[in-house]
């Protein structure tokens, strides 16, 4: 993992009122009296594939939202092992653990390419005292927050390696003008997030691409030619 030259990744201060992913950010409900209240910048930041936003046990001085990619955080046991304890999309909030403490629980790294936000908790902390609103979207946030690794470790640490990969697929996919797609990280990681060696999840990606569930897979992403038969080959497994 690789740090950031924060000078390099910094892109300005955040214009959270037009924001892209406002409706579905920590700041969906705040209004024009609110935004006033803000007197901390908030940075615009971009990051690199692999590139360390925060270690674990770091000093916890900000919150961030993910506006673009995917985030993985990962928690280092004592024994020195490691696992992915959650997959961060846009608009998802992370580093919350800043709100209740001083030191981040896990070690955020960038999966893609990233643009996140970045919240001093003061922002969060005097503005969430005088905002309902704000008070509110935390609360969400960090209940979906724990709804997502519930489900997270429920649907891809059970059943045999496809069924895994295919309710991930289904998590991830997204509609594009010709096709749907799935994005596709490193097979190391892939086998962090699921608990198998990297060599489990090729074999696995070739049988589900000679079944015809997937198919183009590049480094980075997946096709999928009918998410029907997938969803149906994935409830093979509940």
């Amino acid at each position: 993992m690789k740090p950031v030259d924060i000078k390099i990744a910094w892109q300005g201060q955040s214009d959270c009122e037009s924001c892209s992913i406002r409706s579905s950010a920590l700041f969906a409900e705040l209004n024009e009296e609110d935004f006033s209240k803000i007197h901390s910048p908030i940075d615009d930041l971009k990051y690199e594939a692999n590139s360390l936003i925060y270690s674990q046990g770091e000093s916890a001085q900000h919150v961030y939202t993910l506006r673009q990619g995917y985030l993985k955080l990962l928690h280092l046991n004592p024994d020195g092992t490691s696992r992915i304890v959650r997959l961060v999309k846009p608009g998802d909030l992370f580093g919350m653990e800043a709100l209740l403490g001083d030191h981040y629980k896990h070690a955020a790294t960038a999966l893609t390419n990233i643009r996140a936000c970045k919240i001093p908790k003061n922002v969060i902390s005097s503005l969430g005292e005088e905002s309902p609103r704000l008070h509110r979207q935390i609360v969400k946030k960090w209940g979906e927050a724990l709804s997502e690794s519930e489900a997270w470790f429920s649907e891809i640490n059970t059943g045999r390696i496809e069924i895994r990969l295919a309710r991930f697929f289904i998590q991830l996919a997204r509609e594009t003008s010709s096709h749907t797609v799935a994005p596709l990280f490193r097979r190391e990681d892939l086998g962090l997030m699921m608990d198998v060696k990297f060599e489990t999840i090729s074999r696995a990606l070739a049988s589900m691409s000679e079944q015809g569930l997937i198919s183009d897979v590049t480094r980075l992403s997946v096709q999928i030619p009918n998410m029907n038969a997938l969803k149906d080959f994935a409830k093979r497994g509940m």
